[in-house]
């Protein structure tokens, strides 16, 4: 059974950005600091994990990551949080592009429903067309209010086959408005998409520079001789977990 002061140390050395014995040694050879002998023993080591990243911009991580979320992650070695970033992305472009698509599908029906219901003549109409065609029931009681409320300044249709319309019920006019509502709305909601894609490109570029410091912190603790070390190869047997700092003089 694990003590409770060896799970306490095990959550300590998980949260410490600590070296296992193994990475120092692979340090150590890498800077030419082991011995012959040292180097012997640890190439015959089958618990060697990668080597450590050396030092990154901070300023290209954020540059990365603003251009491309995710991307300055990468750089910094943070595959988990390029991953975070880079489906975040991913979302917020396929809802934008969902949006738009579903907005012109209902452009589409509402044209069509005004072609069919009100006999309405849609191509090369203009979308203040199709407005006044929502609160009015024909092109003749359009231009009769429009003339009697705005006198010299009414904007009028002319009184031809090309702008006529007359809907056939009032339902119609109804369903053609809320098939316009929804359009409206879905193109309204992609452009409020956008700014999340803005707002994710900020936060994933705070982020690389963040990681990317973290990262020059940690090689500069390294460099300076000091190295903290974890080791758990004897947790399951007899629950010890060994946590230590290590330095050349």
């Amino acid at each position: 059974m694990i003590s409770k002061i060896s799970v306490l140390l095990l959550l300590l050395a998980g949260s410490l950005p600590c070296q296992t014995i193994e990475q120092r040694m692979l340090i150590g050879v890498a800077k030419g600091k082991l011995t012959d002998e040292d180097n012997s023993d640890f190439l015959s080591s089958n618990d060697i994990e990668s080597k450590p990243a050396g030092s990154k911009s901070k300023w290209k991580a954020l540059g990365l990551s603003l251009i491309v979320p995710g991307a300055g992650q990468f750089y910094a070695g943070s595959k988990s949080k390029m991953t975070i970033f880079g489906a975040a992305e991913a979302l917020v472009w396929s809802s934008f592009l969902g949006l738009r698509i579903y907005g012109g599908w209902k452009r589409e029906d509402y044209r069509a429903w005004a072609a069919l219901r009100a006999g309405a003549m849609v191509e090369g109409k203009s979308e203040s067309y199709f407005e006044k065609m929502t609160y009015y029931d024909n092109l003749n009681e359009y231009n009769q209010f429009e003339l009697l409320y705005e006198g010299s300044r009414a904007q009028l249709f002319p009184s031809t086959r090309d702008y006529y319309w007359n809907w056939d019920s009032d339902a119609s006019r109804q369903h053609f408005r809320d098939l316009r509502n929804q359009s409206k709305a879905a193109y309204r909601r992609s452009i409020l998409v956008l700014g999340a894609a803005v707002a994710n490109r900020i936060l994933a570029g705070i982020d690389a520079y963040r990681t990317a410091a973290s990262l020059n912190k940690q090689s500069e603790f390294s460099d300076s001789g000091w190295i903290l070390y974890c080791s758990t190869a004897n947790l399951l047997e007899d629950g010890e977990v060994e946590i230590g700092l290590t330095t050349k003089f």
